[in-house]
């Protein structure tokens, strides 16, 4: 065998390579180097009977992969990866004219005939001897229109990838502001058709929640919640064992405890519901799986089997309570006794995912990322939320709050780490923090520029949601912001009319068996007089984090590890089904490739390979999940801009849209959609090419706002890979000890 040595330069991007959960690199390439060889040589007219040969090596940033087939293991096909614009080779003879073109200009791939360089298009950055040039992007033409407009530049962008193939916009923004030295841009995933699809719903989720009271369950929250109440049966507080019990309103006794299970809400109810429903069920106009909560049984994160996301019930309000209550619900039930669902909850809650990221600011070597909401633990938080905030000292009550005005990921000693995410190099330091306006019913605590006095009730400054009957202190200068760590954040601050429905401690001079079963207006009024309970579920949430700590696997607790920062809440809870529909990465028919080609077919920038895909795609009515349910959703729409531009006329169907519907950035899963909206929608914006600048723009202030809290530092880690999260200082204490040390309750 004759080894025959490959000229330098190369075009190669050694950062272009797949997981290793999924792949697993082939080294020594042997069959990509005898094929290589043998058909250089036959070009070359060097052959010689009787001989064999085989490269010295591949072109420098190529490497070859494997991968088992599904279906059938023992059969492993294989890539190579290294090509600027992210695609892989599937075969020897496929990655030949690209090699040859390298060896014949050296290393330089412009103008390259093979199939993957003019499937590309776009800008790709070409890494050779004569130096870095871009391919200039396709213009494709319509039908006897002339030139099309080259469509907008990002769609064309081609830089490091996800796991799925799509760009990786944040480490493309982190690789821009390297070369710039500055970015002050909004975040647009314009070529993923999940990030698309939310430009439809997602906004006008976030709208409905902001204008819900706190009390009021959201999407993929973790809740308490009962199955079935008799008609004269209701859940009070027993004053006399102290404990929440089944009240029977006939028998006119205390009967049994309930039987409380965790479960992840779906679908919230679709009919308004008002402080009455949160411990009674007025008159509804519809049946209950309209009017009221779908809720699915919460499967261990620790284990592969979720059967019992199968097992959901759609219940009323008063059958569900905030998990971070459990204690004060549970009390008396022995552990044994529990549903399992209840630790599976505490399970999850050190996990943490980040959702609707927007925007993404910074100077070489620091930057932020701006986000709108963040899930900690059961509870989803916003921006314009009021939050309490976990003491700094253990068995301390609550007494400081935070109205959030900015939830923010922010990058630091960029410079000195890895370029290379999937290497062992050195990770930059990530930290999520919440900033906001903070304020504390201890005196002691207030802001020592300003006098003593409390904040008159009547200003105007104090978010709506605190209980105006106690005294209330700015805990810093007003004219500033207030930053904390992420897990300073016990959860929403509820309002007093809800804590006393939920919690009440009190009992009316007209109440028979305990203020529980007061009526709701009776405890409204009592809200004027009685204070906020802002130190409940405290307990119960330092024992329910302190246990996933020790129990998520994915967490490595021996490592001083204590929170799991998941990609997107589905992987935070370990879903693999939500409102009946498989999520992101169990669905087999998911196809972010053909979604991509569907893209640039529709914003007019797509090749003839794109075009192919669409059509074959559509002959083949493959379901798009989460897009209409089948491929006659986008897929038609995409086939109609290919029909156009053939002068075809094809007719695409529609179908309506589910009430629940797929987005996977944060949620992994559904958010809420009226069952009348279509496709239609979605495909018609598409078409015509969304204007995808945002059109929120978020002045949040705070950027400036000196470290007045304790940090948590974050290991970084690619995107869609495991992160983990490092507390150090007091409030890890406050975490593990808070487990031994009850903190009393507010009585």
């Amino acid at each position: 065998m004759v080894v025959v040595p490959i000229n330098p330069g190369s075009d190669g991007d050694s950062s272009h390579r797949p997981t290793v959960a999924t792949h697993w690199p082939i080294d020594p390439p042997t069959i990509y180097l005898e094929k290589l060889a043998a058909l250089w040589m036959a070009s070359r007219g060097e052959t010689v009977p009787g001989e064999t040969y085989i490269l010295d090596r591949l072109p420098d940033g190529y490497a070859l992969y494997g991968k088992p087939r599904p279906g059938n293991p023992k059969l492993v096909d294989k890539w190579l990866f290294g090509h600027p614009s992210k695609k892989y080779f599937d075969s020897p003879n496929r990655f030949f004219p690209h090699f040859l073109h390298l060896m014949d200009n050296d290393g330089d791939s412009f103008g390259c005939p093979c199939t993957v360089c003019a499937a590309a298009g776009g800008k790709i950055p070409i890494i050779g001897s004569k130096g870095p040039k871009l391919l200039k992007p396709l213009q494709i033409s319509g039908n006897g229109a002339g030139p099309k407009p080259l469509g907008r530049p990002k769609l064309l962008y081609t830089g490091k990838t996800d796991d799925e193939g799509n760009p990786d916009v944040y480490r493309n923004l982190i690789d821009k502001l390297k070369g710039e030295g500055r970015v002050d841009e909004s975040i647009q995933e314009i070529m993923s058709m999940d990030w698309r699809a939310e430009r439809k719903s997602l906004p006008a989720f976030l709208n409905k929640v902001s204008k819900q009271p706190m009390w009021m369950p959201r999407v993929a929250e973790v809740v308490l919640f009962v199955r079935k109440i008799q008609q004269d049966e209701e859940i009070c507080y027993d004053k006399a064992t102290k404990e929440f019990r089944v009240f029977n309103e006939k028998l006119g006794k205390f009967t049994s405890h309930p039987r409380w299970e965790a479960g992840v809400v779906g679908q919230t109810a679709a009919e308004d519901v008002s402080i009455e429903d949160l411990v009674t069920e007025p008159r509804k106009e519809y049946q209950v799986n309209y009017s009221g909560f779908r809720v699915e049984p919460l499967p261990d994160p620790n284990s592969e089997d979720k059967s019992l996301s199968k097992q959901y019930k759609y219940v009323p309000l008063h059958y569900t309570r905030p998990f971070i209550f459990w204690q004060e619900y549970l009390k008396g039930i022995p552990e044994d006794k529990w549903h399992p669902t209840i630790k599976h909850a505490f399970t999850a809650m050190s996990s943490f995912s980040l959702l609707e990221k927007f925007h993404f600011k910074g100077q070489w070597p620091i930057a932020a990322m701006s986000c709108k909401g963040i899930y900690i633990g059961s509870e989803l938080i916003f921006i314009g939320d009021t939050v309490r905030l976990t003491p700094t000292t253990p068995e301390a009550p609550v007494t400081d709050v935070l109205k959030i005005t900015s939830i923010k990921l922010h990058f630091s000693n960029l410079d000195l780490a890895s370029s290379d995410d999937n290497d062992e190099g050195r990770p930059y330091n990530t930290t999520v923090h919440i900033t906001g306006k903070a304020y504390t019913t201890d005196p002691s605590r207030a802001a020592p520029s300003l006098s003593k006095a409390s904040i008159d009730p009547s200003s105007g400054l104090l978010p709506s949601c605190l209980d105006d009957s106690q005294d209330w202190y700015h805990l810093h200068d007003p004219s500033k912001f207030w930053r904390v760590p992420f897990n300073r954040i016990l959860g929403r601050c509820f309002e007093p009319e809800a804590l006393l429905l939920w919690l009440p401690t009190t009992m009316s001079a007209a109440s028979s068996h305990s203020s529980a079963s007061s009526s709701p207006a009776t405890l409204t009024t009592a809200a004027t007089t009685t204070p906020a309970h802002l130190t409940a579920g405290l307990s119960g949430t330092l024992h329910a984090r302190h246990f996933a700590t020790k129990h998520d696997r994915r967490i490595p607790h021996e490592d001083g590890k204590s929170w799991f920062w998941a990609d997107h809440r589905a992987e935070a809870l370990d879903l693999e089904t939500l409102n009946g529909v498989e999520l992101a990465r169990v669905d087999e028919n998911r196809d972010p490739k053909t979604w991509r080609a569907l893209i640039r077919v529709m914003e007019r920038v797509a090749d003839e390979r794109d075009r192919a895909e669409v059509k074959r795609a559509a002959l083949a009515e493959r379901p798009l999940r989460g897009y209409g349910g089948s491929a006659g959703g986008l897929v038609g729409a995409g086939l109609e801009v290919v029909a156009e531009e053939a002068g075809e006329a094809v007719e695409g169907r529609r179908e309506k849209m589910s009430r629940s519907f797929a987005v996977a950035d944060g949620f992994g899963g559904f958010i809420e959609r009226d069952e009348d909206d279509e496709a239609d929608e979605l495909i018609e914006r598409l078409a015509e090419g969304i204007d995808l600048e945002s059109d929120e723009k978020m002045e949040d202030g705070g950027d400036d706002v000196d470290d007045e809290e304790s940090v948590v530092e974050v290991e970084s880690t690619p995107k869609r890979q495991r992160v983990e999260v490092v507390l150090w200082g007091d409030h890890e204490n406050v975490a593990r000890e808070g487990v031994v040390r009850k903190i009393p309750p507010v009585v």
